[in-house]
C-alpha cells in the first residue's frame, strides 16, 4: 500500500526557515534571497522531512529542516542522507571536521540571520516567486520552453504570499531587526515589494531587475554552458566584460573561473 505524502504547512516551512537562519542544512548555502545576486543559480527554500514522507515520516517540527531545492532534490528519498552541516542555522561538528572554523563572512551572516522571524518566509518566497517568473521568460525566449504555469502564474503566487506578509504586520520590521545587509540598488528594489498589492505595481518594480537578471543570465550560459574551448571561453569572457547591465558578482564568478581554467591549461 502506498505511503500517502505528508507536506509541510506554510506556517511550518516558515518556522524551519526563521529557526535554522536561512541555511540550508546541506550545504550551508544562504537562502536569504535578499542576499541573493541577481544571476542564475540562486538557491530557493525547501522544507526537508529528515524522514521522508514516503518512508512514513511525519510532517512535524522534530522531522524538518531547512534545505536549498538543490539538495533537497538531490537527497530525494535517501532517509541516510542526514550528513548536515548545519542544524538549527548553526555549524555541526561535521562542518568544522571539513572546512575548518566560519569564516568573518559567515559568523556575521548567520548572527544577522538569527533576528529572521517566521514572517519573513512569506516575503522571502514571494520574491522567489519572481524570479520563477524570470526563468520562465528567458527559457521561453531562448529555448522555446513553455511549461504550463508562465511567468504570469508566478507573478500572481508572488502576489499571494505578499498579501500573507502584510497580514502578519511585519513589513517595517525588516529594517529595525537589522537583517538587511549593506542594501544596494537591487536589495532597494526588491524592498519595495513590502506595500505593493496590484501585478501592475509588481511589474514596474520587476521589469528593470529582470533586464539585469537577464544579462547575466546570457553572460552564465555563454561562459558555462554553451563554451567548449579555450576560445570560446576567451570569447564568453570579452562578452561578460562588454556587458553594461552585469553586474559585479556574475562577472568576477566568469573571470574567476577563467583565470582558474587557465592555471590548469584547460583547452
Amino acid at each position: 500500500m502506498a505511503t500517502i505524502r505528508k507536506e509541510f504547512t506554510d506556517i511550518q516551512k516558515a518556522t524551519f526557515f526563521a529557526r535554522d537562519r536561512a541555511t540550508c542544512c546541506f550545504s550551508g548555502a544562504n537562502l536569504w534571497l535578499l542576499d541573493a545576486p541577481l544571476r542564475p543559480g540562486y538557491q530557493r527554500d525547501w522544507a526537508d522531512h529528515v524522514r521522508p514522507s514516503a518512508r512514513g515520516g511525519a510532517s512535524d517540527e522534530e522531522n524538518g529542516v531547512c534545505a536549498s531545492h538543490t539538495f533537497n532534490a538531490k537527497k530525494r528519498h535517501n532517509s541516510a542522507d542526514t550528513a548536515y552541516l548545519f542544524e538549527r542555522g548553526l555549524p555541526t561538528s561535521l562542518y568544522f571536521e571539513t572546512f575548518g572554523p566560519l569564516s568573518s563572512v559567515q559568523s556575521q551572516r548567520l548572527s544577522r540571520l538569527s533576528k529572521l522571524i517566521p514572517a519573513d518566509w512569506f516575503f522571502n518566497r514571494s520574491i522567489g516567486l519572481v524570479l520563477h517568473a524570470f526563468d520562465y521568460r528567458v527559457g521561453r525566449d531562448w529555448y522555446d520552453e513553455r511549461p504550463s504555469r508562465d511567468d504570469k502564474y508566478w507573478l500572481r503566487a508572488a502576489l499571494r504570499k505578499l498579501a500573507n506578509f502584510q497580514s502578519l504586520r511585519e513589513v517595517g520590521s525588516l529594517d529595525s531587526r537589522g537583517i538587511i545587509h549593506q542594501p544596494d540598488d537591487f536589495q532597494q528594489a526588491w524592498l519595495e515589494l513590502r506595500n505593493i498589492s496590484t501585478e501592475r505595481e509588481l511589474l514596474k518594480i520587476t521589469e528593470p531587475l529582470f533586464q539585469t537578471y537577464r544579462a547575466n543570465a546570457l553572460a552564465w550560459a555563454k561562459y558555462f554552458w554553451d563554451a567548449k574551448t579555450a576560445k570560446q571561453r576567451l570569447s564568453a569572457v570579452r562578452f561578460a566584460e562588454r556587458s553594461a547591465k552585469l553586474t559585479h558578482d556574475t562577472l568576477k564568478c566568469i573571470q574567476t573561473a577563467h583565470e582558474l581554467s587557465l592555471s590548469l591549461g584547460k583547452k
